[in-house]
């Protein structure tokens, strides 16, 4: 499976890199700080905000960032080599339709920050977004999942805003991702209003069967894996992604290996897969790495 030309890993992060408690364990650091002393590029490719991104590997040098599912890149140095952010007035147009089912709950991702309306509530979707508790059979899993909650309110710069829709208009920031949590009919209804309304100007995927992440047309982990392919001169075929979500299926089209998580539950994403690694709570993929580490 491995060869000696593999120069460039990019590794998503919820449910791949990070465990259930959304930490990187030591080992994995280990194995990551190796690798880049061997000189190979690596990049985190993943759904959250940069800001979310790099405080979470804030010691972990010389990393590259593909964020908000692509719309935002920076390149080794911490320069900002890509930006594609949602149209704004596009951006209110869906904070409208959002607003107007409020059983959904929803955050909106600038570069630095994620804009939410109550802060409480958006913790208490991450669960949802995940699975819920419906799916959580022990006590231990519970622990987990609260953990995890704690973790994100220390580690997830938040902005909590009354009304985030006159907050949208009168602040110009960059809004590279809408993410949606909801359940059943509402969610789906929502999601056609908003390609009805806003059509091709649009890309919507998912991390999870209860969440919408919708990001500005074009935009993929897969293209910004093409675009840095040819920033720094790597063929495709030499680089290997790791995930685990529906969000992660155009980046296992485009690199030269992928890796499925033992975790991951979206049996499309397996089947695409060269290699399934072991659970995120397993260190899967640091025990797949250490076979670059030992050529």
């Amino acid at each position: 499976m491995f060869n000696n030309k593999i120069k460039m890993i990019l590794l998503d992060m919820d449910g791949t890199l990070l465990n259930s408690k959304s930490k990187i364990s030591p080992n994995t650091k280990i194995v990551l700080k190796k690798l880049i002393d061997d000189r190979y590029k690596i990049v985190i490719a993943t759904g959250r905000s940069y800001g979310e991104a790099k405080m979470l590997t804030k010691d972990i040098p010389n990393l590259a960032y593909i964020t908000t599912n692509g719309s935002h890149i920076t390149d080794f140095k911490g320069e900002v080599i890509f930006n594609n952010p949602i149209n704004h007035q596009d951006a209110v147009s869906i904070l409208e339709i959002i607003e107007g089912s409020p059983a959904l709950n929803y955050s909106v991702f600038s570069e630095k920050e994620l804009i939410v309306k109550n802060k409480r509530r958006f913790f208490n979707s991450l669960v949802l977004s995940h699975g819920g508790f419906k799916k959580v059979f022990s006590i231990k899993k519970i622990i987990n999942k609260l953990v995890m909650m704690a973790h994100a309110s220390r580690t997830m710069p938040i902005k909590e805003v009354e009304n985030v829709r006159e907050f949208l208009k009168t602040e110009l920031l960059d809004i590279q991702k809408f993410f949606i949590v909801g359940v059943g009919d509402e969610l789906e209804a929502v999601k056609k209003q908003i390609v009805d309304k806003i059509g091709d100007r649009i890309k919507i995927s998912s991390s999870g069967k209860n969440n919408l992440e919708i990001n500005s047309a074009n935009i993929s982990k897969g293209s910004a894996l093409r675009f840095l392919s040819e920033k720094f001169a790597i063929s495709l075929e030499h680089t290997i992604a790791f995930g685990d979500s529906e969000n992660d299926l155009e980046l296992f089209d485009t690199a030269g290996i992928s890796v499925a998580m033992g975790n991951s539950e979206l049996e499309s994403l397996r089947e695409k897969a060269d290699l399934i690694a072991e659970s995120n709570d397993n260190e899967g993929v640091a025990k797949v790495l250490s076979r670059l580490l030992k050529g």
